[in-house]
This record gives C-alpha cells, sequence and structure tokens, in this order.
C-alpha cells in the first residue's frame, strides 16, 4: 500500500475500537493520539474565530488546554484556525508574546509542554483544529505533512454528506453508484463492526485522502481492491 493507504487503514482499524459505546469523533481523536504518538489529541469546530465548539478529548489536559483557549480568548488553536496553517507552540517560564495570557495560564497550571495544532480543511476551508500536545519528556516524531493529512482526514470522516432522495430525478448511472456505495458501506460494516453511519464517514475520508469520488472508493472494495482491515 501507499504511504497515504497505510495512514488510512491504520486510522480506520483504530477508529473501528470501541465502536460499540464511544462515538466516532471520541474514535477517532484517540486514533489520532496512538498514531501521532502523543501525550493527548484535542477536536475543536470553529464556526468563526469568537465561537468553537469542543468536539472530543483524549484526556482531563487536553480537555483542559482546550477550555483555557476558550476562557481566555486566545490561543494556538485560535491562531491556525484564523490562519488556515499549523501552529507550533512551547509553553514554558517565557511568556509567549503571540498569546500572553493563554500562555502564562498554561505555564502555571501544567508547565512545560509543547503544542501541535493543525487546521481541519477538507473542503478547503477551515472548520475546525486537531491538536495534541507533548510533556516534557514526550519527543514529537511526526511530520507536519503527515500530521495536516491525518487532521484533513478526520475532518473529512466528521462532515456530512447530503444523500440524495428517491425523486430527486438520478440516472441509472447514479443510481448505480448509489448502490454501490451502499453495498461497499456493508462491507466495511462488516470488516470493522461499527456502525452504517462511521462506515460511510470512513469512506468519505478515504475518498478525499485519495482526491477520487466516494463511488470510486466503494468500487474498490466491493471488488476486493480495497480492504479497510488492511489486507488489500
Amino acid at each position: 500500500m501507499t504511504e497515504r493507504s497505510a495512514i488510512l487503514a491504520k486510522l480506520a482499524r483504530l477508529a473501528a475500537v470501541g465502536a460499540d459505546h464511544k462515538h466516532l469523533a471520541d474514535r477517532l481523536c484517540e486514533a489520532a493520539r496512538v498514531m501521532l504518538a502523543v501525550d493527548g489529541v484535542w477536536i475543536t469546530i470553529q464556526g468563526e474565530p469568537t465561537h468553537q465548539l469542543p468536539l472530543s478529548a483524549t484526556d482531563p489536559t487536553a480537555s483542559a488546554l482546550e477550555d483555557l483557549e476558550d476562557v481566555v480568548g486566545q490561543g494556538p488553536g485560535r491562531t491556525a484556525f484564523e490562519d488556515d496553517a499549523p501552529v507550533t507552540a512551547v509553553v514554558q517560564q517565557e511568556t509567549d508574546p503571540r498569546w500572553p495570557e493563554f500562555s502564562r495560564a498554561a505555564w502555571q497550571r501544567f508547565g512545560p509542554l509543547t503544542m501541535h495544532v493543525f487546521p481541519m480543511r477538507p473542503d478547503h476551508e477551515p472548520f475546525g483544529v486537531l491538536a495534541c500536545y507533548l510533556t516534557s519528556g514526550t519527543t514529537w516524531s511526526e511530520s507536519a505533512e503527515t500530521a495536516q493529512f491525518l487532521a484533513d482526514t478526520i475532518g473529512a470522516a466528521l462532515l456530512q454528506e447530503p444523500v440524495p432522495e428517491p425523486d430527486r430525478g438520478l440516472t441509472n448511472g447514479m443510481w448505480s453508484a448509489r448502490a454501490e456505495i451502499h453495498q461497499a458501506t456493508g462491507m466495511v460494516i462488516a470488516q470493522l463492526r461499527i456502525s452504517a453511519d462511521d462506515a460511510l464517514a470512513l469512506l468519505r475520508a478515504h475518498a478525499y485522502a485519495h482526491d477520487t469520488t466516494l463511488g470510486a472508493i466503494a468500487h474498490q472494495i466491493i471488488t476486493r481492491q480495497l480492504d479497510f482491515r488492511g489486507e488489500s
């Protein structure tokens, strides 16, 4: 498999863990923590710079860092979203002039740590961020390119895709493609033992990551060219 396919296969397998009692966002968040080899991860949706919605966090520190940005109204997450670019922040005794209140409060509360924040932009416009932190004893070993790819792919999985209604005048070809998507969704459910909504979300993420259509990915699955268990 290509490097991207390997990343997606691992993400799908990790996201399948706990499918019976955890929301997809929580499983994707935990999958990102494992794949990036960091201490914690959180996902925040932002409709505008002054309004953010915490979607998931892997641990209390991750949740507290996200909340601190919301409380003080500044931080690396907001900057990554506003600038549509990755941001790295080192929390240390010396105050960061970019976010003086945030960095001061984070140092007092958590001590030394490093944060990496990546905008989620699967539709070419950021709608939130994937953020992670490492404590002083943890080394960042992943490339920024891979982390950004992971953030965009997770964003694609979280976005909703409208499903055509039967009375919208679809052609036979379009119905055939929709039937293949339905069949492929069933096969992914069987492969990973997840819900239909989660399976479709992973199909969507895979299509985005390979710059292709949902129908093309569905065809690869039903013709056994692609297996989300990583066996292809």
